[in-house]
This record gives C-alpha cells, structure tokens and sequence, in this order.
C-alpha cells in the first residue's frame, strides 16, 4: 500500500510542472498575442487540485505530514501509544465520514459525468468529487496499515 501510494505521488507530481508551463504559455498568449485561450485555467485548476489531493496520500506514505510532536514526544511509552490510538481513530472518523458523505455526489458526478459549464465545459467535478473520495478511503486503509506495522 504504502509504494503504492509513493509511486501515484511520483507519477502525479510532474503534473504542477504542465500546469505552470500551461499557465505560461496563456499569459503569452493573453498579453503577447492578445489571444487568450478558454481552456489553460480550468486544466490548470483540475491538475493542481488532483495534485494536491494524491498529496495527502503521498505524505501520509512517507510519514511527511505535518506533526506537532513537542508533547506526544515528553509522554511515557504507554501514553504515547494512546494518543497514536486517539490520533488512528480521529484520522480514521475524519476520512470515512469524507467517504460516506461524499460517496453519493462522488457517483451522481461521475454517473452523469458532471462538468463546468463554462465555455471549456471540463469534466471537472466528474474527476475531483470520485478522485476525494477514492484518495479519502485509500488513506484510511494506509492509516490502519501503517498502525499494523508500527514496532510496538
């Protein structure tokens, strides 16, 4: 689970790269050409937002996520066992309730292939709305993997 995570991270990070070189060839156009095109903001926005939500799971994978350790680190063994539990459980509270409550505007989006409705009309909504939820629950399992295999 865990290279699975890190390879789909990996994979995905060139796509900021496309959405900056995207970006710039629009400002060319707009204010060398005076030709601005309908299409770079939206791609750009629906490459950035996939970025960024596969970036939860990447850093959950590598255990590069942002901790504030100056408490947990002072605790006894056993007291820090349980707040890594209380930590587990409110992680795993927050991600299910994401996928069950998104699960169903996940699948009406994706069932009738939602879009923008702007002049590039992407499919935005039909890609981000299922992509959360499947990022969502993916990083519950790995939570309950990494716990599985923490020394104890």
């Amino acid at each position: 689970m865990t290279r699975f995570a890190e390879m789909l991270g990996e994979w995905m990070s060139p796509l900021f790269l496309v959405a900056v070189i995207i970006s710039v060839y629009e400002v060319a156009l707009r204010y060398g050409f005076d030709a601005p095109t309908s299409w770079v903001h939206e791609l750009t926005v629906l490459l950035s937002a996939c970025c960024f939500v596969v970036s939860g799971l990447y850093a959950l994978a590598r255990n590069e996520h942002i901790q504030v350790t100056v408490l947990r680190d002072r605790l006894p063994p056993s007291a820090r066992r349980a707040v890594d539990l209380l930590s587990l459980l409110l992680g795993l509270v927050f991600l299910l309730a994401i996928v069950w409550g998104g699960w169903s505007h996940a699948w009406e989006a994706l069932s009738n292939w939602h879009s923008t409705r702007t002049a590039f009309n992407s499919p935005t909504p039909a890609i981000l709305k299922p992509l959360i939820v499947v990022i969502a629950a993916l990083m519950a399992v790995l939570l309950l993997v990494q716990q599985r295999n923490k020394p104890r």
